[in-house]
């Protein structure tokens, strides 16, 4: 009868420890998933160090990015292969974390060189380090935006050749899709994220970079 009560002891315990440590390294862990997908768009993921502030770390210094200079980051990831569709997040870069995550959308399922059809180019394709996010936004009221437009920069790119440009982050509004700008599905995603950018402009960011994958 002791010798059970110790056995069970020891696996709460356990228990315990693994559940513990699982929620310490959660937000490591898919901040690197997210990174890993930028830096690496066609492979799989792979077992993470187990020192997942390091290699949080060692991807920021990677892609160039300064965590004092950018301690927030924008991240899109989607799938072209169904019309640009994908999640764009937020990334605390200082702290490893996640601070939002929402539906979103690039272009109406054409190539990264198709102007007004194509999604916005990956950073890998037009071979930039990050684009850059205004954190103050636009008022416009173009049909398909109609409020809030957070401008990328750069202005203007080149996709084989061809001149792509003025993208932005805007809630996708009128018909489904977008002529490159990344659009925000949901209402209430358009407000979450909205109110983040407030915050971010209130902590005295003028803008964030943002890095573009697809798989």
């Amino acid at each position: 009868m002791k010798r059970q009560t110790k056995d069970t002891q020891f696996h709460k315990s356990l228990s315990h420890r693994i559940l513990t440590n699982f929620q310490r390294y959660y937000p490591w862990l898919l901040v690197v998933a997210i990174a890993y997908l930028f830096l690496f768009p066609s492979s799989l993921l792979v077992a993470v160090s187990s020192e997942p502030e390091t290699r949080v770390k060692t991807i920021v210094k990677e892609t160039k990015i300064n965590s004092i200079k950018y301690p927030k980051i924008l991240v899109f990831v989607a799938d072209k292969s169904n019309r640009g569709k994908g999640k764009l997040i937020a990334v605390n870069t200082k702290e490893g974390k996640i601070d939002g995550a929402w539906n979103a959308l690039s272009g109406v399922g054409g190539e990264e060189n198709q102007p007004m059809r194509g999604p916005i180019p990956s950073n890998h394709r037009i071979r930039i380090e990050r684009f850059l996010v205004q954190v103050n936004p636009l008022i416009l009221s173009n049909p398909g935006i109609d409020g809030k437009f957070y401008k990328i920069n750069p202005h203007l790119v080149k996709v084989d050749g061809v001149t792509r440009g003025d993208f932005g982050i805007h809630a996708d509004r009128n018909v489904p899709g977008t002529a490159g700008c990344i659009g925000i599905e949901s209402e209430r995603d358009w407000e979450d994220f909205k109110a983040i950018m407030d915050d971010y402009h209130d902590a005295g960011l003028t803008s964030i970079p943002l890095l573009v994958s697809y798989r």
